[in-house]
């Protein structure tokens, strides 16, 4: 199903001209054989999480491994908190006596090169993804820094990273034989770009605000999702959705306040809102849902908070800059063109 506008109107497919093949001319029929002919192909579905060694996305792959329908790839940066994490999740799955397998994959999305050797390995493993859940992500840095790439970090991580990733697999999830779903973490803090991407200074060069740069990520989250669901013909089979998934307890917080340094009404501030955070378990409600619930089989190009689509800010359904964004985006990674 195509992602609309508000009147209705589908966007168009993002151009693929000039760019890049996928690796090795890999294609749906490539993929659709890949799985077919694999000795040791699990009858589970596939899901990968970015991030998932704590916070949202631990509690999503506890989640997803405890239905006992998943095999779970736990996406990370960090090689040690991975392994203490995909632990975590076979137990959860063990308690709840499922049985699918937790497998680990470095991936630092602060670096195209890893994002590129991350998805390599995927590719050259051939196993359909069933589902995507983009959930790793920075906020509100208190200055301007970069990645590995020289992008503005925030920008870098929240967007371009995963926007590489989702486009050099989508071999792998547009299967015409199955449904894939695509999840972005996006967050309501979209609406701090009320007037859309800031093109004349979309890395932030000439005028940082942590706040402002923040924003206009998880804006380009949305505009992703809206470009992606509505290029995909029905054929593919793939949905993708944002959602916001609250005001969450978790590690992402974590260069708002510096408890060490903050003074004594910050201090206060923060221990009187801390109770009333959503706990990671909580926050992970949503994007659980759009991973996995047969309530939104087929639904793309929408925007949830609290598992119910709502609507996003004005923005966030500009189909020129939709279009515009992904066409940036490709050529600043350097992103193979749809296969389709």
């Amino acid at each position: 199903m195509p992602a609309l506008t508000p009147t209705g109107t589908p966007i168009s497919s993002p151009g693929a001209s000039g760019r890049r093949a996928y690796p090795n001319a890999r294609s749906l029929s490539v993929r659709a054989a890949a799985a077919a002919t694999s000795s040791t192909a699990s009858t589970k579905k596939h899901a990968i999480i970015t991030g998932a060694n704590t916070g949202i996305g631990l509690e999503i792959a506890k989640a997803l491994a405890s239905t006992g329908d998943y095999d779970v790839t736990l996406a990370c940066r960090d090689a040690a908190k991975a392994d203490a994490a995909a632990a975590t999740v076979r137990a959860a799955g063990a308690a709840a006596g499922a049985t699918g397998a937790v497998a680990t994959l470095a991936l630092d999305l602060a670096s195209l090169a890893s994002v590129r050797a991350a998805a390599a390995r995927l590719l050259d493993g051939g196993r359909p993804i069933d589902v995507l859940v983009n959930n790793a992500g920075i906020m509100a840095l208190p200055d301007r820094q970069t990645t590995a790439d020289g992008f503005e970090r925030q920008l870098g991580v929240n967007h371009l990273g995963p926007f590489l990733l989702t486009s050099t697999l989508l071999p792998l999830l547009a299967d015409p034989a199955t449904p894939s779903r695509i999840v972005n973490l996006a967050s309501s803090a979209h609406q701090f770009a009320p007037k859309g991407m800031p093109w004349s200074d979309i890395q932030s060069e000439q005028n940082y605000s942590a706040w402002g740069a923040y924003g206009a990520s998880k804006l380009a989250n949305i505009l992703h999702v809206l470009a992606l669901s509505a290029s995909a013909p029905a054929s593919a089979r793939l949905t993708a959705t944002a959602c916001h998934p609250g005001v969450v307890r978790t590690e992402l917080a974590r260069h708002l306040v510096d408890p060490a340094s903050a003074g004594f009404l910050q201090r206060v501030a923060l221990a009187l809102t801390y109770p009333f955070l959503k706990t990671p378990a909580q926050g992970a409600a949503t994007p659980i849902y759009l991973a996995s619930s047969p309530e939104v089989e087929g639904i793309s190009g929408r925007y949830f908070s609290n598992c119910k689509p709502v609507k996003a800010s004005d923005a966030a359904y500009d189909l020129e800059a939709a279009k515009k964004l992904w066409e940036l985006s490709a050529s600043l990674t350097e992103a193979p063109g749809v296969p389709w």
